[in-house]
């Protein structure tokens, strides 16, 4: 657990947080497609035009099972403050921009001018949707089964609950990302980030975030004082359809950007209720990420552009590290 001094302007400050009652509702009545519909479009790009509704303005969006009104997102704008934002961009932008080629359907279809160089396209084993499973060396010949999706800017901080594929690894249920154990002070500096968003996530959800933070605090491998063990960071990337695994099913999806420049686009949607947001620097979406989600094509302005969104969460399996 990381120890750092309280950040009292920042998490006491009630004036930056808008009570739900005081916001207006959408409720989404139907589904625009059926739960078979929509898996068949996992990994699948959308754009602007797939969504009835672009929220730019605060709102709580529910829709309804059985009759009754069930969250789907809540979204709040400028709740966290710009120095803080710039706390990540100085500190986590160059790890956000590292690439992976483990990110799922998120990483959309396999486009090989997507995936990593060193793997042919005529050597593939077999091939899905949006995975690669297993190739040939083109200098050994032999089988590497590794599975391998499109590149992605996308990077993991705090604490895993998986061993590293390319690091001795392998007896460590839960450990600390590589971000952490090569820049441990650049991650303390980006602590009262992770505070102010825990805090909107409090007020916002209460529900789940009660559930979330007392299984967070079990163990050592959380952030601080958070409901956080985990953040992925992305760097430019739109993202294709798919929902998030490996997080505490009964907390909360938390997304929060960070820019610099100018764009457009990268809302982030829900094809199936046809509802998307546009998350800028300062907001803050608390989001059901076990529905299908993705992020709509973006569009820089300015030649130098970042939109460096950060997504906080509780690994699920890091309560099996509750003695560790």
């Amino acid at each position: 657990m990381v120890k750092t001094k309280k950040f009292k302007n920042i998490n006491n400050n009630k004036k930056t947080i808008k009570k739900s009652k005081k916001v207006k509702q959408l409720i989404i009545k139907k589904k625009l497609m059926t739960d078979e519909e929509i898996k068949d479009k996992e990994s699948e790009y959308f754009s602007k035009k797939d969504f009835k509704h672009i929220i730019k303005k605060d709102l709580d969006v529910y829709y309804l099972k059985d009759g009754k009104k069930v969250l789907l997102a809540k979204f709040r704008k400028k709740v966290i403050p710009k120095k803080l934002c710039k706390l990540v961009i100085d500190n986590l932008k160059e790890a956000a921009k590292k690439e992976h080629d483990n990110r799922g359907p998120a990483a959309g279809p396999i486009d090989f001018k997507k995936v990593p160089q060193y793997v042919k396209k005529e050597n593939v084993k077999e091939q899905g949707k949006y995975r690669i499973y297993g190739y040939y060396s083109d200098t050994t010949h032999k089988l590497v089964n590794n599975y391998i999706g499109n590149k992605a800017q996308s990077n993991i901080i705090g604490y895993f609950d998986r061993p590293d594929r390319n690091t001795n690894t392998i007896n460590q249920p839960c450990r600390l990302t590589a971000f952490n154990a090569n820049e441990p002070e650049k991650f303390k500096n980006v602590i009262p980030y992770i505070r102010a968003a825990d805090r909107v996530f409090k007020d916002l959800v209460p529900a789940h975030y009660k559930k979330q933070y007392q299984r967070a605090q079990q163990t050592k491998f959380v952030i601080a004082d958070t409901a956080f063990s985990t953040l992925t960071i992305n760097y430019n990337w739109r993202t294709g359809l798919h929902k998030d695994s490996g997080d505490y099913i009964d907390g909360f999806g938390n997304l929060l950007v960070c820019e610099e420049g100018k764009y457009e686009g990268g809302y982030t949607g829900f094809p199936q209720y046809g509802v998307c947001f546009d998350v800028r620097e300062g907001d803050f979406l608390a989001m059901d990420v076990h529905e299908s989600h993705c992020n709509t094509e973006i569009k820089g302005k300015t030649k130098d552009y970042t939109r460096l969104s950060v997504v906080c969460y509780l690994r699920n399996n890091m309560i099996k590290c509750k003695d560790n």
